[in-house]
């Protein structure tokens, strides 16, 4: 049996450039790796089968995990015989923006390679990724990175300093697609990614929460108001920053160190949602045990 541990991430940067052509939106983003993780191991069996510890989450072709198992058995031309047992052990919320289903579809091709023996050169397993999601190609490597494109063009920036964050998800979740559908280009402003990558050089805690960027969070808290209730107690309590991640539903704030994260953390109360004290990782590549 093989075990795989694979981080969640945040957006601590995303501008969204443009609507392009074929539906998808251009992006600048800096996605960083958390200390949230799901887990999943993999035994070798005579067809696919995925179980998971969330009764709710579905188990067929329609789950990421699954597909990029079979993406990859397809890839390397193995026998219909040729399957694995793979159980989901989820921690990182759904509908949160924390890249959950992208992280676990990553996890599948890298625990399933290994398993299967199957030995792909990084860039095809990277290609592999990016037919699979935009975001899943970031969670090979993890730690921190510039995503441009929609995403899935990567720049790993090497000297990112560790923060402690406070992440909440709230009692509901956003839809990806709704939530770049009710982007608007007015509602973006900010920092520029130049700035923001200045704050991030400094390694300054302060610095890099008021440069914080999403453009997607104007659109989702004007539907959903207790978004913007959530960043703006984050702040109140102490936080340096506090931004939506990624399509939302969640918020994260950043503190001035682990304690006063977790001061944070407990002043908050009850009724927010689920509530973590993470804190960010150089090396968020899917890690086998």
């Amino acid at each position: 049996m093989l075990k795989l541990f694979v981080p969640a991430k945040v957006n601590l940067f995303l501008r969204v450039v443009r609507r392009r052509d074929d539906g998808y939106h251009e992006l600048e983003s800096v996605m960083q790796s958390i200390s949230l993780v799901d887990e999943l191991t993999f035994a070798p069996a005579p067809q696919l089968q995925l179980t998971c510890n969330w009764p709710e989450l579905p188990l067929g072709p329609e789950n990421l995990a699954w597909r990029a198992a079979e993406v990859l058995r397809r890839r390397a031309k193995l026998p219909g015989d040729c399957g694995a047992a793979i159980h989901l052990h989820k921690r990182i919320p759904a509908g949160a923006g924390l890249g959950g289903g992208s992280a676990d579809a990553a996890a599948a091709l890298v625990g399933c390679a290994r398993l299967w023996e199957v030995d792909l050169p990084v860039h095809e397993l990277a290609a592999l990724a990016a037919e699979l999601g935009s975001d899943v190609p970031f969670f090979l490597t993890g730690g921190a990175a510039v995503a441009r494109g929609r995403g899935e063009q990567l720049e790993p920036l090497r000297h990112a300093p560790e923060m402690w964050l406070v992440l909440v998800k709230p009692p509901f979740g956003v839809s990806t697609p709704w939530a770049y559908q009710a982007w608007r280009p007015e509602s973006g402003g900010g920092a520029s990614l130049a700035d923001f990558l200045s704050a991030m050089r400094s390694g300054s805690a302060a610095a890099i929460g008021g440069a914080l960027r999403n453009d997607l969070e104007a659109g989702v808290i004007a539907a959903h108001p207790a978004i913007g209730a959530l960043r703006e107690r984050l702040l109140e309590l102490g936080a340096l920053g506090a931004r939506m991640t990624g399509s939302g539903s969640a918020v994260f704030g950043i503190a001035a160190g682990e304690p006063a994260a977790r001061g944070i953390a407990d002043a908050l109360g009850e009724g927010w949602g689920q509530v973590f004290v993470v804190r960010t990782l150089a090396n968020g590549a899917p890690s086998i045990e």
